[in-house]
C-alpha cells in the first residue's frame, strides 16, 4: 500500500527522535497532535503494534484525539467503521495492530494496560501515578505531547533522558490566514499567552501573586468549607475547585478541569463530589441560567456576589491564608504557579493579574470570597455596646 500524507516537522521529530521517550511541547495549532497520529497510524500499518494514547477523561478523548484519529484514517480512505469497538474504544487495523484509547479516570484498569507504543496526549493533566503505572508497562517508543504551561513541581520537568521537541503555528503550513493573524494578534493584546500559546516557550514567575506549597495531600481534620465552580465550555474549562481549613491554613482540591461540559454533566459532577450532603457551592454569577438549572438538580449552589475590585479582593482573601495545593492537581498547580501581576511598558508591576489561564484560580477565589473572608467569617455576630 501506497498512502501519501501531508504532515508537520512534529512527525520527523518522533520519527527521528533517539531516546525512547519523547516530549513534544508545541504552542497553540503546532500541527503536533494532528502529525504524531499520523505516525502512530503508519507505524499500525507497518507492523503489529498494541499502541495506547491517553487523556485525563473520556470526554476530552472523543472530542478531539478520537475525532482527528477518524478524520485522518478517513482521510487515507482506511476507515472501517466496524473495525472500531465503540464501547471499549478500541481500533483494531488488518495488519492486527490496535490503538486503544483510554482515560486516567479508572486507575485500576491501568494496571494491566499492555503496549509497544504509549502515548500521553494533554500529558500535564495526567498525575504521576498514572504515569508510572502505564511507563512500566510499554515496551516500545513513549511519547508526551502538552502546551508549555507546567510548573517546576510537575513530574514531566523530573523525566531524565528524554528527548524534547519545541513547535509553534510557524511549524504548520497548512494553517488558515484566519486563525494564523488571531494567534499573531495575542503578541498585542496579552503577550504571557502569545509567549506560551505563539511563541511555545516556559513562562517564568518572576511576578507571582501567590505562595503555596505543594503537599501530598490533605490532613484528616481539615474541615470541608465550600465548593467554586468557574463555568467554560469549548476555549475555556470549567473548573471546580473544593476548600478545606484547618485554622489559618488551606486546602485547595482540583475536581475538575473539562472542556465541552454541559449541564447534566456538570450538575453530574458536582453530586459526585458532595454526594448526599449539602455542601455549599459558588459559581460564576455570570451565568444566571446555568446555575438555576443546577439549581434544579437539586445542587446547593449560588451564584457569588461580586463587588468593587472583585477580583483583588478574592485574591487577598486566599493571601490571607497559608495555601497548600496537593501535586496530584496538575492544573490547579500549573495555574497558581504561573498566575502573575501585569507590568506596564515600563516594567512597573501594576495591581492587578494577567487574565491569562486562570480558571481553577477563579473558581477558588469565589469560593473564598463567600466562605473566607473576614466579613463572611463574622456574619451572624453584633457588637453590642451598654451604655
Amino acid at each position: 500500500m501506497n498512502l501519501e500524507i501531508n504532515s508537520t516537522i512534529s512527525y520527523q521529530n518522533q520519527n527521528d527522535s533517539p531516546t525512547r521517550i519523547t516530549i513534544h511541547y508545541g504552542g497553540t495549532r503546532s500541527g503536533k497532535t494532528y502529525s504524531l497520529l499520523q505516525w502512530v497510524i503508519v507505524k499500525c500499518l507497518e507492523g503489529k503494534e498494541d499502541v495506547v494514547i491517553v487523556r485525563k477523561t473520556i470526554p476530552s478523548l472523543k472530542r478531539t484525539i478520537i475525532k482527528d484519529f477518524e478524520d485522518i484514517m478517513n482521510g487515507m480512505g482506511i476507515w472501517n467503521q466496524n473495525d472500531f469497538n465503540i464501547t471499549d474504544r478500541i481500533y483494531q487495523f488488518y495488519t492486527g495492530s490496535t490503538i486503544t484509547f483510554i482515560s486516567t479516570d479508572n486507575p485500576e484498569k491501568l494496571r494491566g494496560m499492555k503496549s509497544s507504543i504509549l502515548w500521553l496526549e494533554e500529558a500535564n493533566e495526567v498525575d504521576s501515578e498514572s504515569w508510572l503505572q502505564l511507563r512500566l508497562r510499554c515496551t516500545g517508543p513513549i511519547i508526551l505531547s502538552l502546551n508549555p504551561t507546567i510548573s517546576p513541581h510537575h513530574w514531566i520537568r523530573g523525566i531524565e533522558g528524554a528527548t524534547q521537541y519545541f513547535t509553534t503555528f510557524r511549524n504548520n503550513p497548512y494553517l488558515e490566514r484566519e486563525v494564523i493573524n488571531s494567534i499573531k494578534e495575542l503578541e498585542r493584546t496579552n503577550p504571557k499567552a502569545w509567549r506560551v500559546y505563539g511563541m511555545g516557550e516556559f513562562v517564568t514567575n518572576d511576578k507571582a501573586v501567590f505562595e503555596f506549597e505543594v503537599c501530598e495531600w490533605l490532613p484528616d481534620d481539615a474541615e470541608l468549607i465550600c465548593i467554586g465552580v468557574d463555568f467554560g465550555y469549548s476555549s475555556d474549562p470549567t473548573a471546580i475547585v473544593t476548600l478545606f481549613r484547618k485554622d489559618r491554613d488551606v486546602w485547595l482540591v482540583e475536581n475538575c478541569y473539562e472542556r465541552g461540559m454541559v449541564t447534566t454533566e456538570i450538575g453530574n459532577k458536582l453530586k459526585s463530589i458532595v454526594g448526599d450532603n449539602r455542601t455549599e457551592i459558588w459559581a460564576d454569577s455570570a451565568e444566571p441560567r446555568l446555575i438555576e438549572e443546577l439549581y434544579r438538580m437539586g445542587l446547593n449552589i449560588r451564584p457569588v456576589i461580586k463587588g468593587k475590585d472583585s477580583v483583588n479582593f478574592g485574591i487577598g482573601v486566599l493571601q490571607s491564608f497559608q495555601l497548600h495545593l496537593p501535586k496530584a492537581c496538575q492544573n490547579l498547580v500549573n495555574e497558581f504557579y504561573g498566575y502573575e501581576w501585569e507590568v506596564d511598558r515600563f516594567g512597573r508591576q501594576l495591581d492587578r493579574p494577567v487574565d491569562f489561564n486562570n480558571h481553577l484560580i477563579d473558581a477558588a477565589r469565589y469560593g473564598a470570597m463567600m466562605r473566607l473572608s473576614v466579613k463572611s467569617e463574622n456574619k451572624g455576630r453584633y457588637n453590642i455596646s451598654i451604655r
